[in-house]
């Protein structure tokens, strides 16, 4: 079977309903502020204090998987640039 191609649009809109629609409310409350990848194909999640583990562990389990990942209860996961107080 021949997998597809994924543009990172495809990739963002796909991950961003499915955090929406199944997992938001299961973790919203408990781990605001982690960061929370989800396999577009399966829809298996993994959440973690950094980046980068979630997503290792997601390619430990399956190695071709299709990646989102987000910062829970935030609007992008990182911030560019600094505040002046």
């Amino acid at each position: 079977m021949q997998r597809p191609d994924y543009t990172s649009e495809v990739v963002a809109i796909r991950g961003k309903e499915i955090y929406q629609q199944q997992i938001r409310e299961k973790v919203e409350t408990e781990h605001k502020g982690k960061f929370l990848s989800v396999d577009i194909e399966t829809g298996d999640y993994e959440i973690d204090t950094d980046d980068l583990s979630p997503t290792m562990r997601l390619l430990a389990k399956r190695p071709d998987a299709v990646i989102f990942s987000l910062r829970i209860g935030f609007q992008a996961a990182h911030r560019i640039g600094s505040k002046i107080r």
